[in-house]
Parts: C-alpha cells; sequence; structure tokens
C-alpha cells in the first residue's frame, strides 16, 4: 500500500512538473511572439498558446484584446496624421501663390521714386512677407518629405562642390552676424550617393540654423572615414544643454523661444528627414559649448 502512494505521488509529481516546464515554455514562446508582433503591429496577428492553459489563454486573450485596441489607436492616429498634413499642404500651397504675387508686386514698388522713410517701410515689409514665404515653405516641405509615399531619385552627387557654393550663398548673412567661420573641405572631389536638391536643401537649413544661433563661430567639415563621408557642422552656443539636444529634431521644438526670430522649428527636422531619404544619417551632440550636427553617409 505504502509503495503504491509513493508510485501515485511520484507520477503525479512528474506529471506535474511535465506540466510546469510545458506551460513556462509555451509562456516564454508567447513572449516571443508577442515581441515580434509589436515589431510589426501593422500585421493582424494575435499570441496563441501551444500549451492549454485555462488561466493562461484568459490572461493571453485580454494581451490580444488590448493589441487590437492598440493597433485601432495606431490606425486612428496614422489617419488624422494623413489628414493634417495632407491639409497643410493644402493651405501652404494655397497660400504661396498670392504671396509670391505679392512680393513681385512689392519689389516692383520698390523701384519707384520713394521717399528714404517710405523706402525702409516698404524693405520692412519685404523682409516681413519674405520671412513668410520661407515659414509656409517650410511647412509645405516637411509635410512632403515625411509622406510615406516620397522618394528622392539618387545618384553620385559631389558634396564638396555643394558645400562651396552654400557656404558663398550664405556669405552676407554670415558676416552680418560676424561669424568667425572655419572651413576644412577636402580639394579634390568628395562623392556621395544623394540628390543634388534636397542636399542643397539640407546645408542651407544647417547654415540658417547656425546664423540663428551660433554665439561667435562656426566650423563646417568634411572628409571620409572608413567608407563613410562625414560632413559635420559645429558651432558655439549658449544657454542649451543635453536635454535640447537630444530634441533638436522633433518638429516645432525651438530651443529658446525668445531667440527663434519666427523659427518654425522645423528646419532641423527636413534637413534630418532627406538626409535620412537619401540613406544617411544626422546627429546632434554638445560638446562642451559646442553644438555639432554630424551627417554620414556610406559611399
Amino acid at each position: 500500500m505504502v509503495y503504491l502512494i509513493i508510485a501515485v505521488l511520484t507520477i503525479a509529481t512528474v506529471y506535474l512538473l511535465v506540466r510546469l516546464l510545458s506551460l513556462k515554455k509555451a509562456l516564454k514562446g508567447a513572449g516571443k511572439q508577442l515581441k515580434e508582433i509589436n515589431r510589426e503591429l501593422e500585421e493582424n496577428r494575435i499570441v496563441k498558446l501551444t500549451v492549454p492553459d485555462k488561466d493562461a489563454e484568459e490572461l493571453l486573450m485580454v494581451m490580444n484584446e488590448s493589441l487590437q485596441v492598440i493597433r485601432e489607436h495606431k490606425n486612428m492616429y496614422a489617419k488624422r496624421e494623413k489628414e493634417l498634413k495632407q491639409q497643410i499642404e493644402n493651405i501652404s500651397h494655397d497660400l504661396r501663390t498670392p504671396l509670391t504675387s505679392m512680393l513681385g508686386y512689392l519689389r516692383i514698388m520698390e523701384t519707384g521714386n520713394l521717399s528714404p522713410e517710405d523706402r525702409e517701410d516698404l524693405q520692412t515689409v519685404i523682409r516681413k512677407a519674405e520671412r513668410l514665404q520661407e515659414l509656409i515653405t517650410q511647412f509645405y516641405e516637411y509635410t512632403k518629405v515625411t509622406s510615406t509615399d516620397y522618394s528622392l531619385s539618387l545618384e553620385n552627387i559631389e558634396v564638396t562642390k555643394l558645400l562651396r557654393e552654400a557656404m558663398a550663398d550664405a556669405y552676407s548673412e554670415l558676416e552680418k552676424r560676424q561669424l568667425e567661420v572655419e572651413v576644412n573641405i577636402p580639394q579634390g572631389p568628395l562623392e556621395i550617393r544623394g540628390n543634388v536638391n534636397a542636399m542643397q536643401r539640407v546645408l542651407q537649413n544647417l547654415l540658417q540654423n547656425a546664423v540663428r544661433y551660433a554665439k561667435g563661430c562656426l566650423e563646417v567639415s568634411a572628409y571620409e572615414r572608413e567608407g563613410e563621408v562625414e560632413i559635420c557642422f559645429a558651432n558655439d552656443v549658449e544657454d542649451m544643454n543635453v536635454s535640447d539636444v537630444e530634441r533638436l529634431f522633433e518638429r516645432f521644438y525651438t530651443p529658446d523661444v525668445s531667440r527663434t526670430q519666427g523659427s518654425t522649428g522645423l528646419g532641423l527636422t527636413i534637413a534630418r528627414e532627406f538626409v535620412e531619404k537619401m540613406k544617411g544619417s544626422m546627429e546632434a551632440e554638445l560638446v562642451g559649448e559646442k553644438l555639432r550636427i554630424v551627417m554620414r553617409f556610406v559611399r
């Protein structure tokens, strides 16, 4: 009788142990499934349990219901985001045409016989209109470049040439700010896979950012390192901390509203979007009192 009891207990123990190990393995598999689903949330998958267990199945049922709610909210957010971008793009497009005409008429007026006071007032209006045109263009570019169906045609482009041209175009603004500029660009050609128009816009946005925030100096460099081309813009800043740098590429984010001079906070966001469309990367770091923005492209 004792041996029978021992045998029954042994069998029950072995069964419970096997059951426990099987359930543990099934839960581990369920966790792996959940990680895969989270990476590809768009796919309508659910977590399944390979070993039947009432309590565990109830838990998975709640998890799958939560996944469905998350998918619905994500799809709703994506739809609203797409609608918002489309509305911004439409409004920006509608505003650009009449504003361009207005600027044309204002410049015609500038050629007329005006008193010094009237000419100064007119130039102020032109500057404000040009700034408004720039802001509208940034909104339009942002909605376009962040669209999922937007792509760039890539080819081999000579980036050092584009850098020199961008620096020449920004010369008057840099001089006006009295910035000490140091340029380290190779004399020979340095090619990347990219898009000329997009790269020109990226460089323009980075220079505008430097003109707006640099305290006294700007360093621009380009070089090849381990099969990659690195382009770096570094300028001294004040009242900027690590948390600011971490948010620099967020849309509409500006480190200090009092110094934005009408900035939308989209310039660096658009620049990074263009760089990523060209299969590159853009990062920012704070080194002492210098903000370094580095782009990397595979040759």
